[in-house]
């Protein structure tokens, strides 16, 4: 059977999650929007409609629509959604620990965890499964006295330190050192500086708003943390509000608290990125971990920095 999975108009307000990659990459649980299509259509043929090349033939998938008939409208319904998409995604790839534990790690709930193949988790961490699940993708390393607390999605070669609940961590994340993150989604080849801090919740316990598409949206969740595009960067101590949003290739320093919403390529609070230097970055960063920038990710990159010339405009 063709299936023709289909990429609308609803990936604006994915964005920024989604400039480096179509909507079905988006992960949600342990795995991501295609793999649960692919696991649920066995032996059909897959079409792809992108958003820059539409086309259908036989039965059409929304990209955004999860298995439980859940859309993903916002970039926050992918943490909503998070624990039911766990609990989900490991009742068919399973829970085990197939990678190395030091013995004074502490662990709750053991059987609501799926830790992979090569993963390292260092002296006095503690994982706590006992709110949602845990799942660690191939090779991550779980630095010494981290504290982590599912719901909690961690993907492949990250490295990982501090405390992080409730979040989507996906592959190739620095998060090396000390500093909360929560109820937040965070793209490949981020490298939050040590320190750097996310707020989930509001002083006065009011639901979070999130800018989506030039607007303030009210998000009806209590506990919101950010969203970070790829290849972003923050300086030692940096902290960020509560929904806040933060594009691709940001190089985020000089400031104690970032705004709300942080256009890509920004360059500390005010300035511009240059696209170049960027790119260097990108291929720098990549390098040490084996990992070649291609010249479709430079190309994707250019054209990412074009789109959102009018959002640093404004700033």
């Amino acid at each position: 059977m063709k299936i023709t999975i289909v990429e609308d108009g609803g990936y604006k307000n994915l964005l920024p999650l989604v400039y480096m990659r179509p909507v079905w990459e988006l992960v949600c649980g342990a795995s991501t929007l295609l793999e649960k299509i692919k696991r649920q259509n066995p032996g059909s043929e897959f079409i792809f409609s992108t958003r820059d090349n539409k086309k259908t033939e036989g039965k059409t998938i929304n990209a955004r629509m999860l298995l439980s008939g859940k859309e993903i409208i916002y970039p926050w319904d992918l943490i909503k959604n998070l624990k039911r998409e766990l609990e989900e995604d490991l009742k068919f790839l399973g829970t085990g620990i197939k990678g190395a534990l030091h013995p004074s790690v502490s662990i709750y709930n053991k059987n609501n965890i799926l830790i992979e193949e090569g993963v390292e988790v260092e002296a006095s961490s503690v994982l706590d499964a006992r709110q949602g699940p845990i799942y660690i993708g191939k090779g991550t390393i779980i630095n010494p006295g981290t504290l982590l607390r599912g719901p909690l999605s961690i993907g492949s070669h990250c490295k990982i330190a501090g405390e992080i609940t409730s979040s989507i961590i996906m592959s190739y994340t620095n998060k090396g050192h000390y500093g909360f993150i929560g109820h937040s989604y965070i793209c490949p080849w981020v490298n939050l500086g040590a320190g750097t801090t996310n707020s989930n919740l509001k002083n006065n316990y009011s639901p979070v708003k999130v800018q989506v598409n030039g607007k303030q949206v009210d998000t009806g969740e209590t506990f919101c943390g950010c969203f970070i595009g790829d290849h972003t960067k923050t300086a030692i101590g940096s902290m960020i509000y509560t929904g806040c949003v933060i594009g691709v290739s940001a190089n985020l320093f000089g400031e104690n608290y970032y705004k709300k919403f942080i256009p890509s390529f920004s360059w500390g609070a005010k300035g511009t990125y240059k696209v170049e230097d960027a790119i260097s970055a990108a291929r720098a960063m990549m390098a040490r971990r084996n990992v070649q920038l291609t010249p479709q990710d430079e190309l994707q990159l250019k054209a990412v920095f074009n789109l959102t010339k009018e959002e640093r405009n404004l700033i």
